[in-house]
């Protein structure tokens, strides 16, 4: 009874003390622990009681006991050595054969072909019932070896294979069972008394329970601690309560301390700790540079203290991880980012930010931004091939490096745009002329002569955006580029005041357009009958405060920022709306040409756009026809001709315009599949010289009828100019002799009524 309080008390201390619900060790202990003390308890009842039948059946349930102790201790043993846990056939068969074992040993009392009791006595005059073997227990005995034989099969390979660190924690289970079952030998063939082998079940509990969850071999603990410590991929020291050092890897050894001295350590730990109370250094991390044998390391260094149990301090410890190559890595990748990769300057949007920072920290000092180009510098491209023009650049950033001093900086824009931001006071024209000079005669060639522009703006508003303190010096720039006296241009009140009005233009833009501030006008396009046959759609912006604005003020803006193509769209839809309202009121024999911008065939789908237009509102594409200028094939020419052929596959008729004004208008002619010839008087003047005048115009539309073109004569504005034009066997003419563009009601009133 004692040994079963013993396994009691270590099965509730292991229920309570170790979480076993997910554990199928724990429980395999639990369960032997409860078979166990039901097999104490049986036995002890069946030698106390001093009923026959009461005793025979606790016999029975005290050798079904013995069936499931060892049973569940195969269990045990195949989860504490992790030893054929894939084999699932041997546990059913034992599990089977028990049950059948334990049927046989409860229905001994009828038949007794088990056992038979008898009574012993004790020297004491005592008695108790013992039992007597027959046939049949031997049977139960075989199952009960042949588990045995199983458990120190797998308690002896275990032991075996494992490490030395581990081998006792097997071994020690191995050699108490094998004990338990010698003892209980000697009780059933050498005539003990009592099986005293259940008294050591006790034993076997504390041993079970131990070696199973409780025991780490220490040696094994400070083994796995320290393999774990020298494979860290950081330095470790450890000092006690004393600032002494106890502890450090290999790490630590080899980058602080090669000699292997660890005062060291202490040394450096002390002079860390001077200055900081004790109590008030918190566990903390920071960043420090070493330098060790001449090299710089980067770590990142964390500092954490040790507490005991009841709170008291007892030591401490600083880990030191090198991350010199993150922090290389990071500040290529970081270069990388900010700067140019073939001249090392910095690029545009680490530039921006770096020149806010400069303005900032330094609000006493004026600062100038000077920006410098190469002019033509496509033609160094092209005479002297792309590696000697990134030489001529990487040479520009050197002679600005050179130049420059601390408190200034510069980068490389673009192409061959450079900007500078320098102190006002250091700025002076012969430092920039000095190194244009430099530059200048870095291609030491004869046949071309390298002009280097700059464009410098003093900068009045350091909080204004330094895209437009850029932008301020390009300007000034642009002021001098036909101009081959100056090189060095400043922006002043004049291109202030031009810029202010550029900026003022094209921020009204978007809202002009969205509130129909701009209006198609129509200017009329007659026969040789004098009779309206189109018109061409032109545009006006009609300001609420300014009054109607003249297209040159605006048109060649947008051309350059790029919203002409929202301009563009606008006019095309107004004109095509208009062709269907003249067809619904019974006029389809005018059209409407448009003009078509070069920025349109990158900033539009134009087939998709004007496709979709004449489908929407239900107008034949001829209606439509498109203006072009030779100025769209300057770039990308294969391409623009893909485009117009579609839109002249699918039944727009493209117009040719300015034809003349150029200098590869023949090439048009072959290339592009035009249906219309647009020629303008004013560039065929016949003012100083009438008959060279007259035959140029005569082989123009000579040339134009031998390729089935239509020809429209524009800036007629003389009887005289008719008068010739009436007999040259062009088709259409325009200008002002016949009207001036009109608003939209005010042509269909003059024209459609």
């Amino acid at each position: 009874m004692l040994t079963a309080f013993v396994l009691l008390a270590c099965a509730v201390y292991i229920g309570t003390k170790h979480a076993i619900k997910n554990s199928k060790l724990g429980i395999s202990i639990i369960q032997l622990f409860v078979v166990g003390i039901i097999t104490c308890v049986a036995y002890t009842f069946a030698i106390a009681t001093k009923d026959v039948r009461q005793s025979e059946m606790g016999y029975a349930v005290y050798f079904a006991g013995v069936d499931w102790i060892l049973i569940t201790f195969v269990f045990y043993a195949r989860q504490y050595t992790k030893i054929w846990l894939d084999n699932y056939a041997s546990p059913l068969i034992t599990t089977t054969i028990a049950v059948l074992d334990n049927i046989s040993l409860f229905t001994n009392y009828k038949w007794h072909h088990a056992f038979t009791l008898e009574k012993r006595e004790l020297p004491t005059t005592e008695w108790f019932y013992g039992f007597k073997i027959h046939d049949y227990y031997y049977v139960h005995l075989i199952f009960c070896y042949i588990l045995v034989a199983i458990i120190i099969a797998i308690l002896f390979k275990k032991t075996i294979q494992t490490s030395g660190f581990h081998r006792n924690r097997y071994f020690a289970i191995l050699v108490m069972f094998i004990g338990i079952i010698l003892l209980n030998v000697l009780y059933l063939f050498f005539d003990f008394p009592v099986d005293v082998s259940i008294c050591f079940y006790a034993v076997a509990a504390i041993f079970v329970g131990y070696y199973s969850i409780l025991y780490n071999p220490k040696t094994f603990v400070e083994y796995m601690l320290t393999t774990i410590t020298e494979r860290m991929d950081c330095a470790l020291i450890s000092f006690d309560e004393n600032d002494t050092c106890i502890y450090s890897n290999q790490f630590a050894n080899r980058m602080f301390c090669p000699t292997g001295d660890k005062r060291v350590f202490e040394e450096r730990f002390r002079k860390w700790k001077e200055g900081r109370e004790s109590n008030s250094i918190a566990n903390t991390s920071w960043n420090e540079v070493y330098n060790i044998n001449g090299d710089e390391y980067r770590f990142d260094i964390h500092f954490n203290k040790i507490y005991d149990k009841k709170g008291y301090y007892c030591g401490c410890y600083m880990s030191f991880y090198d991350v010199t190559g993150d922090f290389i890595a990071y500040e290529e990748e970081k270069y990388r980012n900010s700067h140019d990769a073939l001249t090392g300057a910095l690029n545009r949007e680490a530039f921006f930010e770096e020149v806010k920072a400069i303005l900032h920290e330094n609000i006493g000092v004026e600062y100038v931004m000077v920006c410098c180009n190469i002019k033509g510098f496509k033609l160094v491209n092209d005479m002297f091939g792309a590696e000697e023009a990134d030489r001529l650049l990487i040479r520009c950033a050197e002679v600005i490096r050179e130049k420059i001093q601390p408190g200034a900086t510069y980068a490389r824009l673009e192409s061959d745009k450079f900007a500078i931001l320098l102190p006002k006071s250091r700025y002076t024209e012969e430092l920039f002329y000095t190194g244009m000079n430099q530059v200048s005669n870095f291609l030491n060639n004869a046949q071309y002569r390298m002009v280097i522009l700059m464009g410098v703006y003093e900068i009045y508003d350091r909080d204004a955006p330094v895209i437009s303190m850029v932008d301020g010096a390009f300007l000034a720039i642009d002021s001098i580029k036909n101009n081959y006296k100056n090189s060095i241009a400043y922006y002043g009140d004049m291109l202030r005041r031009e810029y202010l009005s550029e900026q003022k233009i094209v921020g009204e833009f978007e809202e002009a357009l969205q509130t129909g501030q701009f209006a198609m006008f129509l200017q009329p396009v007659v026969n040789m009958d004098k009779k309206v046959a189109l018109a061409e759609a032109l545009v006006r912006w009609i300001h609420p405060d300014r009054g109607i604005i003249a297209p040159i003020s605006f048109i060649p803006l947008l051309e350059k920022t790029g919203y002409i193509y929202k301009l563009d769209m606008y006019i095309w839809e107004q004109a095509v709306k208009r062709l269907a309202y003249w067809a619904s009121m019974g006029h389809d024999d005018i059209s409407i040409s448009v003009n078509i911008s070069v920025k349109d065939f990158y900033y539009v789908d134009l087939y998709e756009c004007l496709v979709g237009l004449v489908e929407k509102y239900n107008v034949p594409p001829e209606r439509l026809k498109l203006e072009i200028t030779e100025t769209i094939f300057m770039t990308e020419k294969e391409r623009q001709l893909e485009i117009i052929n579609s839109l002249k596959e699918y039944g727009f008729l493209i117009e040719i315009d300015d034809f003349g004004s150029g200098y590869s208008s023949l090439n048009m002619l072959k290339e592009v599949p035009a249906d219309i010839l647009k020629m303008d008087m004013a560039f065929l003047s016949m003012d100083g010289n009438a008959n060279k005048g007259r035959k140029i115009v005569n082989t123009i539309i000579a040339l134009a009828k031998a390729l089935d073109m239509l020809v429209v004569i524009e800036g007629v504005e003389t009887q005289e100019q008719v008068d010739y034009l009436v007999g040259t066997g062009a088709d259409y003419l325009q200008g002002y002799y016949f009207d001036k563009p009109l608003p939209v009601k005010r042509f269909e009133e003059t024209y459609l009524l």
